[in-house]
């Protein structure tokens, strides 16, 4: 074992013993907490809770918008609109209730998915839905590979 050095002893926060001779007792108990300033403000304590209250009010202001929006798109859709579910998949919407939609995909199939994943879809390049003959014809292209 190595012998300790003194930089290690000093950072010890080791009082001395009770009688010691030539050694000056500090007044304030070995455990007490004797601040040399006071107390410092007593706003000081509450400062990290009122940084917090200024970044997560906002935050959770603007997320409780955006719900209320989501839920009135999601009440304005009727049967035949088309939709987009949260994991991409775009097709018409057959019936919704408050738990439930029924989206047809493709011809003959039918997926039954949860109601808050459904959006109303907006098609980004501004095109109109493909046609039932674009429809068929791609299925043909997809049939002869």
């Amino acid at each position: 074992m190595t012998p300790l050095s003194n930089d290690l002893l000093l950072a010890q926060n080791v009082q001395p013993k009770a009688g010691t001779p030539g050694v000056a007792q500090d007044p304030t108990p070995a455990g007490g907490s004797a601040s040399p300033g006071g107390g410092g403000s007593p706003l000081a304590g509450f400062m990290p809770i009122l940084m917090m209250l200024v970044i997560f009010v906002p935050f959770f202001l603007l997320m409780s918008r955006r719900q209320k929006k989501e839920a009135s798109a999601r009440a304005s859709l009727k049967k035949g609109d088309r939709v987009m579910t949260n994991a991409g998949l775009v097709g018409e919407l057959m019936e919704m209730d408050d738990k439930l939609a029924r989206v047809k995909i493709a011809p003959g199939v039918t997926v039954q998915i949860v109601a808050s994943t459904v959006t109303p879809f907006v098609d980004p390049g501004g095109k109109e839905k493909s046609s039932p003959k674009e429809l068929k014809e791609a299925k043909a292209v997809s049939d002869k590979k």
